[in-house]
């Protein structure tokens, strides 16, 4: 603590803000944008709704710069240049209904993905989403939001079963994102990535601004 702030001050400010708890989180898949007829045809229950209530775990997304070495004058001097930024994966953690429902879905859509029967691959605009993840007071009002933009999953994890244990099973999915806006992000019209339709491109200013 700066030798300038007084423990008085300290607890006087953080009684007004609190912290923010990892507890405190809702994720929300938008599974209606994926346009493969084959991903959500079985006869379930709503795994939008399943998947916000049953999300154990979750990663606020980072970012990952690229970088590259800019030779300054005669000198052997190099400054690193910012180049551009990597695309991110977030791990999704649920708590398994009996119906294993939301395994189900997550199993169609990295079908439509990638089939392993017919070696056919999806078009991205057909089996990406974009996935909303918000953090929570106490009263469950929404303090903060980051919105991942054309995701789609890559590994579904290993479910270990074992006879001497009674804990629920668990779910892990890792969604890739190219790329992610917060409700602090500056304004604009975001980025369009190869093979993005308008409707998919970045809204989240306008969405969340209000």
């Amino acid at each position: 603590m700066p030798a300038n702030h007084k423990l008085n001050n300290y607890i006087e400010d953080i009684k007004k803000r609190t912290f923010a708890r990892a507890d405190r989180f809702e994720v929300t898949f938008n599974l209606g944008e994926i346009k493969d007829k084959n991903v959500g045809k079985g006869d379930r229950k709503d795994p939008i709704k399943t998947g916000q209530l049953y999300c154990e775990e979750v990663q606020i997304p980072g970012m990952i710069l690229s970088n590259k070495e800019f030779n300054i004058g005669p000198w052997t001097f190099f400054r690193n240049t910012k180049v551009g930024f990597l695309g991110n994966e977030i791990n999704f953690t649920f708590l398994t209904t009996n119906d294993w429902e939301l395994r189900s879905f997550f199993e169609e859509w990295i079908s439509a993905c990638a089939d392993t029967n017919s070696q056919e691959l999806g078009y991205i605009d057909d089996v990406t989403c974009t996935v909303d993840i918000a953090t929570l007071d106490l009263q469950d009002n929404i303090t903060k939001k980051w919105r991942l933009y054309e995701c789609m999953p890559k590994v579904l994890n290993l479910v270990p079963m074992s006879s001497g244990t009674v804990a629920p099973i668990r779910n892990t999915l890792i969604v890739s994102a190219a790329y992610w806006e917060s409700s602090d992000s500056k304004k604009g019209d975001g980025i369009e990535s190869f093979g993005t339709s308008p409707s998919n491109r970045s809204s989240i200013s306008n969405q969340w601004d209000k």
